[in-house]
């Protein structure tokens, strides 16, 4: 049994107590038969145990189609992902944020997941199949503010990615599982890049996807939500850790147009590394994509299909809300009460007046 007053818990007090003084007072006083006070008591504490909405929680099963798969994206955080070298000058970022909605597309029914990795790894979104939800986290994706950085590694999410196929496929044992990596694959780390030839036997399809140009572009610093904007009027972007020439390290503070410095003052640039892309995906035994906008992800990858099974999911909670039952008690009461006063005015109607004038 759960409750969930119409007001507050204190604005339910407040009610009750100031209808009990009502009945109180005049029973003490003696106004009118106590018995008729005393009930109307008993149907204040019904009237109370009505606003406070009593319930039963009931957890309920639903049943929908699923596809047996998982899908695993793996998005490049780091302060490089904000160079402006995609598409022109738009940056890394906003071009997997694309392309992770136009992946997601392929695979309808599926459940999806959200990696995201920087200077640490994190899930941002587990596996579900709603797609909306999945479409938000993809929204508000941003880079790693550089003075958070001390670098980052290409292959950070490893772990993460390991500990949650683990415990998914003890969920799914029969679903195949996909992993996508979005990135630039700069290596700014200290420790040499892991090896992810151990994952190869466990994923039955994906790709690894490149963002950023040789040339490089420069990023702008990433500020907290709501603290300002950019040029233009943007939220100004970046990733945690950038320097000049790599793009990830200890980036400066900007200049008055919020581009990260290099250790000389100048604005960083950021480059693609694709030889350590490639090594990703030889060692996933997926393909590499350079995306640089020119092409729909369709054109560059086609999701296999895969069987629907209808899946029972538990977990829902509603309430069954019980309220009604002492508000028909109190309106029982309402009507006598309105018998009562009948009976008193026809009773006063009846008395005779006093007559005026002589003597009989």
């Amino acid at each position: 049994m759960i409750f969930d007053p119409v007001f507050t818990w204190f604005g339910w007090g407040f009610l009750v107590l100031a209808l009990l003084t009502v009945c109180i007072i005049p029973a003490v006083r003696g106004d009118g038969p106590r018995w008729k006070w005393f009930a109307r008591m008993g149907i204040v504490a019904v009237l109370a145990l009505a606003l406070a909405r009593p319930g039963i929680p009931i957890k309920s099963s639903t049943e929908e189609y699923e596809a047996a798969a998982d899908v695993y994206f793996l998005v490049d955080t780091t302060t490089s992902m904000a160079a402006e070298d995609y598409d022109g000058d738009t940056t890394r970022l906003e071009g997997v944020k694309k392309d992770m909605l136009e992946l997601a597309e392929q695979f309808p029914g599926t459940r999806m997941s959200i990696i995201s990795f920087a200077s640490t790894a994190s899930t941002v979104m587990p596996l579900t199949t709603d797609h909306a939800a999945f479409a938000s986290a993809v929204d508000v994706l941003s880079p790693e503010m550089s003075v958070n950085s001390n670098g980052s590694s290409i292959t950070e999410a490893g772990a993460e990615l390991d500990k949650r196929m683990k415990s998914n496929q003890e969920d799914r044992p029969d679903n195949k599982s996909l992993v996508f990596y979005f990135g630039d694959g700069e290596q700014t780390a200290e420790s040499p890049v892991d090896s992810w030839s151990s994952f190869a036997s466990r994923i039955d399809s994906g790709a690894v996807f490149g963002y950023g140009t040789s040339q490089g572009g420069k990023m702008k610093e990433s500020r907290p939500f709501g603290y300002g904007a950019g040029p233009g009027g943007d939220p100004g972007l970046g990733d945690p850790g950038d320097t000049g020439g790599t793009g990830d390290g200890a980036g400066s503070a900007g200049t008055d147009d919020e581009y990260i410095l290099d250790g000389q003052g100048n604005p960083g640039i950021s480059t693609i590394d694709e030889t350590n892309l490639r090594q990703i995906a030889d060692d996933l035994g997926v393909k590499y994509h350079h995306r640089d906008g020119g092409a729909s992800m369709s054109s560059v990858y086609t999701a296999p299909k895969y069987d629907q099974t209808l899946v029972k999911k538990d977990g829902r909670v509603t309430v069954d809300e019980y309220f009604w039952v002492p508000l028909l008690l109190v309106f029982a009461w309402i009507a006598v009460e309105m018998v009562f006063g009948v009976r008193e005015l026809l009773r006063l109607r009846t008395i005779a007046p006093t007559p005026r004038g002589g003597r009989s």
